[in-house]
């Protein structure tokens, strides 16, 4: 999800929306807090050529679009724990998902946050 990571890994993607899964049940699971279930929020993009998938799932958006998607990668939430947070925040996540994120990495003893 970082800005830069997705640019570079897909240039001709389009930002499509905010969206969120539903991570019950699902075969993949956060890689640093496993104890965040329940929705797990990130960026909806739209890529011009085939990409290989982990999974498909029924995503839904911030502004409740149904989208069937291709979640690329090995976890819902992948890479250093200040990183997936900092994403969180800069893509403007739900206030009430980036709070859950912050009390799952604090409950890990890993929390970047200094309260910002």
């Amino acid at each position: 999800m970082e800005p830069t990571a997705v640019r570079t890994a897909y240039p001709g993607a389009r930002f499509v929306a905010r969206a969120r899964i539903d991570a019950a049940g699902a075969p993949i699971t956060p890689t640093f807090a496993p104890h965040l279930d329940g929705e797990v929020w990130g960026i909806l993009i739209r890529v011009p050529a085939v990409v290989p998938a982990t999974t498909r799932r029924q995503a839904t958006t911030d502004d409740g679009r149904p989208f069937s998607a291709d979640l690329v990668g090995t976890a819902l939430i992948d890479g250093p724990p200040e990183e997936a947070l900092a994403a969180a925040r800069y893509w403007e996540l739900p206030p009430a998902y980036v709070a859950r994120l912050k009390s799952a990495l604090a409950a890990t003893d890993e929390d970047p946050s200094d309260g910002n």
